[in-house]
């Protein structure tokens, strides 16, 4: 599994979502994607982590890189790509 983007979305609960190589599906020309959406800090009582499918696109937010993700968010990930 490799991760091919990044968004970040200040305004939402699942603040940043991580775009993996699995295609999941095809609907209505779109191509949807294992993701994983997280907040600031996934690991905190109220933090959130969660796989869901998704397509990719400017309605993510910002694309940035994994260099930009929060520390806890990068712990996270490294558990996700260990498993």
């Amino acid at each position: 599994m490799k991760i091919i983007a990044i968004y970040d979305k200040p305004s939402c609960v699942d603040r940043y979502t991580v775009y993996f190589n699995v295609v999941e599906g095809r609907r209505e020309g779109h191509v949807f994607y294992m993701t994983v959406g997280m907040s600031d800090d996934p690991f905190y009582p109220l933090g959130f982590y969660q796989h869901v499918s998704g397509c990719l696109g400017r309605h993510n937010g910002k694309k940035i890189h994994l260099r930009d993700l929060p520390k806890e968010c990068l712990v996270a990930l490294v558990r996700e790509l260990q498993e």
